[in-house]
């Protein structure tokens, strides 16, 4: 499965808008619906807009924040003046034309199962300590079950016995610990003053922090203004359906028309929601990194923010094996093959320790332990990352905060290594420069463009496979034509190469999840999923609140790295729901395009909130061991 100079995850061979409305009571209806802001729209939609008709060049979402509309010209193809309008009453938006036809199977001709990640040998199931602990002598503080969190190294007795944290976590360590590598929450240190620790009943353990039921879905009320300085003109929202349900199937593993679905995820119940919900949060941190570090960079929200979860889907192990009651993506010990060394966790970042622009394994400054924000949980040091690919993979890659977050920073250290490796005294021209620079500034101006398309090849083939240089190629001179044209499911459909279908398998299962077009017996064949994924904003704030409980900081006014305090988190989730004037108990729909604009505008906001409440950038780095 992998090959040098990067492993798979270096990898392979190394990864003011105004809405169309009537201004009187009677007006001109034209035969086509009147275009909308945050709706999606496939290649060739013709739409209403301004008295002119126009037509979609590229799939697209048109985030009202963003300021697009059909009079994008790299977006939409202006038709003329519409010439079908008779006169009639006020018109409500047409529907969107495939909203809900009954899907058909992704293919009908079984297929020999594809290349699914193929970790090392399976690390050998931990045996259960069952066995009176060591005597360890001291006694620590006593656990407590109404802790908010303990770091990880915090160190507390329970019934006679000792226990370390692991990471984060808020878990009984009675009932969710094992010896060092076992990937539970925390390790039995040794007995307390040589005493015998008491049997643990197994009793009701303490709920984890996403415990929080999900609150019946409720319908957004129409928003108050909020009182701020400077009005934001996008913060009027959408109103939420008056019912959201998690409904839906997500079908997995699979070569896009070479090869029938191997996995699926049966959404109904939530069981996976809080998990789909960590991967969007460190999803959209990925884009705010990259904008942080590049600004005015534009990309395609839904499928930038989504790669992490997508990754999730196709890299990992038997990832419907998840339970919401656990912190851990993979739970069983038929997945732990993923934790043995060099394997990089669930979502198969093999090459994690190493510094992506030296090409070594000594921190110099583009090495995940370099970024201050992860490296008090990453499970290793700065003295230690030159030996760490001989070791197994650290148990927080394995958390279901902590991994997804880990994952968004590893592509980000990707898509800055692009730029970087090769310049300065001594360089070389690398074979995806310049076209790579040349892309970038190219997808400045170029809305809903291709760049997770790059990065995720990077990610999967390498930087220095073919598919780097001739996607950069490609972008650098791209078009919305181009666009549409690169993110076809034809570009790859019927093809086994791995490397060529892993960023359209990423899109295929967001295209699910969303609830957008996907191929079915054919790349021109569509039908629309049923799929709906209910993002209570209750549930929502707890996940977001978990996963930044798992980053630290460091500021002018701090003197070591210090992680993020669940009331820093809720303060700047809780104010960016103010700003787009949704209720701290709506629920919104995942899978709906106005929706899921929303859900994606409350977070990225947040995390602006809080960067700015820590004093921090989160792309900071150190080269010292804090």
């Amino acid at each position: 499965m992998k090959m040098p100079m990067f492993r798979r995850g270096h990898g392979k061979l190394a990864l003011a808008v105004i809405p169309a409305a009537l201004a009187a009571q009677f007006a001109l209806a034209s035969s086509y619906p009147t275009w909308q802001a945050d709706t999606y729209y496939t290649t060739g939609t013709i739409v209403y807009y301004n008295g002119h008709d126009y037509k979609a060049l590229v799939n697209q979402t048109d985030y009202a924040s963003s300021g697009w509309n059909p009079t994008t010209a790299s977006l939409w193809a202006d038709l003329g003046a519409d010439t079908s309008a008779t006169p009639a009453p006020t018109a409500a938006p047409t529907p969107k034309p495939t909203a809900t036809p009954t899907p058909v199977p992704v293919t009908a001709t079984p297929t020999p199962k594809p290349v699914t990640p193929t970790p090392v040998a399976a690390t050998p199931t931990p045996v259960p300590v069952t066995a009176t602990p060591t005597p360890s002598g001291t006694c620590y503080a006593a656990w407590d079950s109404t802790k908010a969190n303990y770091n990880q190294g915090d160190k507390v007795t329970l019934n006679g016995v000792n226990y370390v944290a692991n990471w984060w976590t808020s878990a009984n360590p009675a009932t969710n610990s094992g010896p060092s590598g076992s990937g539970k929450d925390w390790t039995v240190i040794g007995t307390c003053g040589g005493t015998t620790a008491t049997p643990v009943p197994t009793a009701t353990p303490t709920p984890k922090p996403t415990a929080t039921p999900t609150p019946a879905p409720t319908t957004v009320p129409t928003a108050t203004p909020v009182p701020t300085a400077t009005p934001v003109p996008t913060a009027t929202p959408t109103p939420s359906p008056s019912s959201v349900t998690t409904t839906g199937t997500i079908n997995f593993h699979l070569l896009l028309g070479a090869g029938a679905a191997q996995d699926s995820l049966t959404l109904d119940g939530d069981n996976y929601t809080d998990l789909i919900m960590s991967n969007m949060v460190a999803g959209v941190m990925y884009g705010h990194l990259i904008q942080e570090y590049y600004p005015g960079m534009q990309f395609n929200k839904d499928y930038l923010y989504g790669s992490i979860l997508g990754q999730l889907l196709q890299e990992n192990i038997a990832t419907g094996d998840y339970k919401s009651s656990t912190n851990l993506i993979d739970p069983s010990t038929d997945q732990q093959a993923v934790m043995g060394a060099g394997q990089g966790g669930p979502y198969q970042i093999n090459n994690y320790a190493a510094d992506m622009v030296s090409g070594s394994y000594t921190p110099g400054g583009h090495s995940l332990i370099n970024y201050i924000a992860l490296q008090k949980n990453i499970g290793y040091t700065m003295a230690d990352a030159g030996s760490q690919y001989t070791k197994v993979t650290p148990p927080s890659f394995n958390n279901k905060y902590y991994g997804p977050m880990l994952t968004g920073y590893f592509h980000y250290n990707d898509f800055v290594a692009l730029i970087v490796t090769g310049k300065g005294t001594g360089g070389w021209t690398t074979p995806w420069q310049p076209a790579y620079d040349n892309a970038l500034v190219n997808f400045k101006g170029l809305p809903n463009n291709f760049l997770d398309v790059l990065l995720n090849v990077a990610y999967n083939q390498g930087y220095y496979g073919t598919l780097m240089s001739s996607y950069s190629t490609l972008a650098s001179t791209a078009t919305a034509s181009t666009v549409a044209t690169v993110n076809a499911y034809s570009s790859v459909w019927g093809k086994t190469d791995t490397y060529a279908q892993y960023p359209y398998q990423v899109h295929y299962y967001l295209d699910q999840i969303y609830g957008n077009p996907i191929p079915t017996t054919s790349a021109t064949t569509f039908v629309t999923p049923p799929n709906h994924v209910a993002f209570s904003m209750v549930t929502l704030a707890n996940v977001f609140q978990n996963v930044f409980g798992t980053l630290s900081y460091v500021n002018s006014s701090t003197t070591s790295a210090t992680y993020i305090s669940a009331a820093q988190s809720q303060a700047a989730f809780s104010a960016a729901l103010a700003t787009h004037g949704v209720s701290a108990t709506a629920t919104l729909d995942l899978s709906n395009a106005a929706n899921r604009a929303q859900i994606f505008g409350i977070l990225e906001t947040a995390i602006g909130n809080l960067e700015t409440n820590l004093g921090m950038q989160f792309n900071a780095t150190t080269n010292s061991q804090l």
